[in-house]
């Protein structure tokens, strides 16, 4: 079980959100169609949201080159 930034045990529900979240991640770092990148980028910044106002991590995508 995982912990969100303050240190508390994070739910099932949101181990799940940070498994989508790196299954994203991870797919958008491969060598995609351009259609492909470009939709996933786009539900990774979705996700991304959702995974820092649960206060789960706090990353710059961009800054990472996503």
């Amino acid at each position: 079980m995982a912990t969100d930034l303050l240190g508390r045990a994070t739910t099932a529900e949101e181990d799940a959100v940070l498994a989508v979240y790196d299954q994203l991640r991870a797919l958008v770092a491969t060598d995609l169609p351009p259609c492909t990148a470009a939709g996933l980028r786009a539900a990774l910044a979705d996700v991304a949201t959702v995974v820092t106002d649960l206060g789960l991590r706090f990353e710059h995508l961009l800054d990472e080159g996503v």
